[in-house]
């Protein structure tokens, strides 16, 4: 359940916000089937299903101190116009839960990040209320990497917005940095926690070791 934060909650840090880190972008074809198995996490019904992004990032370096961040981000059903959104994202501190919900309208839920890596393998474990799902990821063995930054994505990729206590919110943030292929990907046990991506279909993914990301302030409207 979304840990909803007081509307009294003082924020310490207004956008725009400059972070650094590295992450993991994982790329998943996404049929209507696993739509209709994961509703709970409230992804957007598609008759052909589409492409989605999950997004497992280490922020070493914000405005409110580093964290780590585990979310979905559904992108635009093109025959409906509609944009991107974060249906479901679980961040390490609550002081990034408080500003994400209230200064982009981002359902951040609190969980525990625990971090292994040997060689070119990473396994994170998520803990939610007691239970625990488990992220293995392998990097590739080449050093090879490509530049890129939010200008070589379509503009209406990067176009979020979020619905979150009778408002409207949206935004664009911008990144750069270098991406290099990641070789697999293994989920287990995700519980109720995330939807099980071990059914959908895994496309080329990618290991970011470095990135640098602007989030400007938000555009919000009364719904």
């Amino acid at each position: 359940m979304t840990q909803i934060i007081p509307s009294d909650t003082a924020l310490t840090h207004l956008p725009p916000w400059q972070l650094r880190g590295d992450a993991f972008i994982l790329n998943y074809w996404i049929s209507p089937s696993f739509i209709q198995q994961a509703q709970m996490f409230r992804l957007a019904t598609s008759p052909l299903g589409r492409v989605v992004q999950v997004l497992l990032v280490r922020y070493h370096d914000s405005p409110v101190g580093p964290y780590d961040e585990l979310l979905i981000l559904d992108h635009p059903i093109w025959s409906k116009k509609r944009l991107s959104s974060i249906p479901k994202i679980y961040v390490s501190t609550d002081i990034s839960v408080i500003h994400g919900q209230k200064l982009w309208g981002i359902p951040k839920e609190l969980a525990k990040f625990e971090w292994q890596q040997h060689d070119n393998e990473v396994v994170c474990t998520i803990e939610v209320e007691q239970q625990k799902m488990q992220i293995r990821l392998k990097k590739s063995r080449s050093q090879r990497s490509f530049y890129i930054n939010s200008h070589h994505i379509p503009a209406a990729m990067l176009q979020i917005r979020q619905a979150w206590e009778g408002k409207r919110y949206q935004f664009s943030p911008k990144f750069r940095g270098r991406l290099s292929k990641l070789k697999q990907v293994e989920w287990h046990n995700t519980q109720e926690i995330f939807p099980n991506f071990a059914e959908a279909r895994l496309l080329q993914s990618f290991y970011v070791p470095e990135f640098s990301l602007v989030f400007p302030a938000a555009k919000i409207q009364d719904k």
